[in-house]
Order: C-alpha cells, then structure tokens, then sequence
C-alpha cells in the first residue's frame, strides 16, 4: 500500500505545448500512473504546474502528452489545490477544455 507522502507520478493531456502555463492556477485532468489497482484512475484538478528543478523534487511528477499521445521530453512537476467534481457540465462531444474551466470557474476555493 503506497503512503500518503509517497511521490506520485501523474499524466495531463494539452491541446498545444504553450497552452501550459507555469506557476498558474489551471485546471486540468490527470491520470494516475503508480501501478496497481488505481492506476489510470482520472481526477479532475486545479493545480499549478512547474519545471523540474532540485527545489520541486519532494513535488508530484508530471508527464505532458498532446491529444495525439505524444510525450513532451520536459520534466514537470505538479502542486494539486484542489479537487473539482467529476461530473462536468456541458455538452456531450464538445470542448472538453471549455467544460473543464467553466467547472474550475465555478468550484468554490
């Protein structure tokens, strides 16, 4: 059973590199890459997201794909805030994105 201080390893999907912006509050969908039963598991995030540097190395990890699965060779690391709801309003088959920050905008925090 993994701790709850243990590092984790997360993965993001982006539309563009530079729609990433560090040091900002973004919303975004990660996947959960430890191995084992929730492995894969989704959760909908505000976080703020940075480059890997010696100071962020007790952080989370990142690992950024665009929408067609391509790995960024870039090390990130990740702070989680806060949690939104899984369930985002909007309408099916459309702008994920606009769905996903119409929730951050709502979400209390």
């Amino acid at each position: 059973m993994a701790s709850k201080s243990e590092k984790r390893v997360w993965e993001t999907f982006v539309r563009r590199p530079g729609d990433l912006k560090e040091g900002v509050e973004t919303p975004m969908v990660l996947r959960d890459l430890r191995p084992g039963r929730k492995k894969y598991r989704m959760r909908h995030v505000i976080a703020v997201v940075s480059r890997q540097t010696p100071e962020t190395a007790g952080t989370d990890e990142l690992r950024i794909r665009t929408v067609v699965g391509v790995q960024l060779p870039e090390s990130y690391a990740i702070n989680i805030l806060r949690d939104l709801p899984m369930e985002l309003p909007g309408i099916p088959y459309h702008d994920f994105y606009q769905a996903l920050k119409r929730a951050a905008a709502e979400s209390p925090g």
